[in-house]
């Protein structure tokens, strides 16, 4: 089975990447797997950072564009797995499953707001001459649907390595090619099905006889792709699969897109999948379809306890910095252990250390990061971005408490965005025996299930109460609690996620 897994967000190594690539990484065991992006990604770094092995798959770059043009693309394959955040990509797939890490809205108010960002890049691209007319196909008309770059002054009309042209016509197609023009076609689908074809001079020959009679069809190229810049023949960066001479075709550029509502997209997957029970209760509540859960693989083997390494008065907390959305609630956190130092609930001698990798693309992340910097400045408190993976092990290994903050402040009911959906890091402390302590809200109640695993507090005061009780407790009682803890998260171990998978995907690539 051919099996497309689509992320747009490869890029960040975040935890949703990671649980997409062990997705992957399982599927990959049994069936051809294509990881799809829509930008250049480093997947050495990626695997390298991750710890996966995604050596049996494949990977394919769509156009950077919205998930409304590129849905064509899906018809590609046997199983389409969607696992971008807050997308509402059609399948055309013959299977589908959605991954959702937490359900966004799909309300008018939301659905309005999108189309309009959608307009106006649009606009501002030049992509759309008119917000109110689309053509209709009439006679030989070519349309690009996705993939296709803007058409040059003299006629020529360069595609990507993925394009989709919709064609009038049939049972077969003859499309002019650029004189002496870059072709780099490796295969063409017609309507999901792979075609016979030729070049003949400088025509494109499409044999469509063996498919049923279509008005119109979509032609899906897939092309190996040529970089001008790169070969040092202009400055062109484009990756440019084969060029299309449009003086001789009726060429459309207003691109006619069939735009479904967020809901009818959704309700298109055949199973949706999420990683909590947090997360199904609102998948439920907002989208009302019912999910299966799958949570996330904890690599025990890997994060463990070594007994070489002393627990050390050492309190962790681990998550990216970035302002916004769920962040980790780090000047909370600082602020909070900063007050219990000045009221002698956390004696002298224990640290806090932040770990996490820096968000650059913006500077609200980049203030966010100073304004912690200059918050825990002279205070016994590490900040230590982008630490090397060996690195962030050791202290989790070396750690005896971990905090969680993902939620302090917010109300759930209005906001569950901004709650921990899961809490990964939380389960790869504990699997490295530390004592979490934990917002008591969302996927983290899944986590630290019941009192003898751990805590869970819902403000200052609960915390303070919590912390002034561990510090007073000895060794030999914190190395219990961790001990359960770590115990505990076998549910979610590495080991047992390929039959977790097998069943999650059941009747869909099993």
């Amino acid at each position: 089975m051919k099996i497309g897994i689509y992320n747009r967000y490869w890029n960040t190594c975040g935890g949703g990447e990671n649980y997409t690539g062990s997705v992957a990484e399982t599927l990959s065991r049994d069936h051809e797997v294509e990881l799809i992006s829509i930008e250049p990604v480093d997947w050495n770094r990626l695997q390298s950072r991750l710890h996966l092995d995604l050596s049996r798959c494949t990977m394919r770059e769509w156009p950077n564009e919205s998930c409304d043009r590129l849905s064509v693309l899906s018809s590609h394959y046997d199983l389409f797995v969607n696992s971008t955040y807050s997308s509402s990509m059609m399948p055309r797939s013959k299977k589908s499953a959605l991954i959702c890490y937490f359900p966004h809205r799909i309300d008018a108010l939301s659905s309005m707001r999108g189309r309009a960002r959608q307009w106006v890049r649009e606009l501002v691209s030049g992509k759309r001459r008119s917000l109110f007319r689309i053509k209709r196909l009439r006679g030989e008309t070519v349309v690009p649907m996705t993939g296709v770059y803007a058409t040059e002054p003299d006629g020529r009309a360069w595609i990507g390595s993925e394009a989709v042209l919709l064609v009038s016509g049939g049972p077969s197609f003859k499309i002019p090619l650029w004189p002496e023009a870059y072709n780099g076609i490796e295969s063409i689908r017609v309507d999901g099905k792979e075609v016979p074809w030729q070049v003949e001079g400088n025509i494109l020959h499409v044999d469509c006889k063996s498919l049923e009679k279509l008005d119109n069809s979509l032609l899906s190229f897939s092309c190996k792709p040529m970089v001008m810049s790169e070969l040092g023949l202009s400055s062109d960066s484009r990756q440019l699969g084969a060029c299309i001479d449009t003086r001789y075709l009726s060429w459309d550029g207003e691109v006619a897109h069939k735009v479904h509502s967020p809901r009818q997209s959704l309700q298109a997957y055949d199973r949706v999948i999420s990683i909590s029970h947090f997360t199904s209760e609102w998948i439920d509540q907002r989208w009302q379809l019912s999910s299966t859960e799958l949570q996330p693989p904890i690599d025990t083997n890997l994060f463990d306890l070594d007994s070489s390494i002393p627990k050390e008065k050492i309190i962790l907390t681990v998550g990216r910095f970035f302002a916004g959305g769920h962040n980790k609630k780090h000047h909370e956190i600082a602020s909070a252990f900063i007050r219990m130092r000045e009221e002698k609930v956390i004696p002298d001698g224990w640290r806090l250390v932040f770990v996490g990798s820096r968000h650059r693309e913006h500077q609200m992340h980049l203030d966010y990061f100073d304004r912690l910097t200059e918050l825990c400045a002279g205070h016994p408190i590490d900040i230590l971005p982008d630490l090397p993976f060996s690195d962030l092990l050791t202290y989790y290994r070396k750690a005896s408490i971990y905090w969680h903050g993902a939620g302090w402040g917010e109300r759930v009911e209005q906001f569950p965005e901004r709650f921990e959906h899961f809490g990964m890091t939380t389960c790869e402390a504990m699997a490295c025996a530390c004592v979490p302590v934990v917002f008591d809200a969302a996927g983290q109640q899944e986590i630290v299930a019941s009192k003898d695993l751990g805590f869970r507090y819902s403000n200052y005061e609960m915390l303070a109460e919590q912390m002034g009780g561990l510090m007073r407790a000895s060794p030999e009682s914190l190395e219990a609690i961790g001990k359960r803890a770590q115990v505990s998260i076998g549910r979610f171990a590495r080991s047992n996620f390929h039959e977790r998978v097998r069943k999650a995907f059941l009747g869909l690539a099993y």
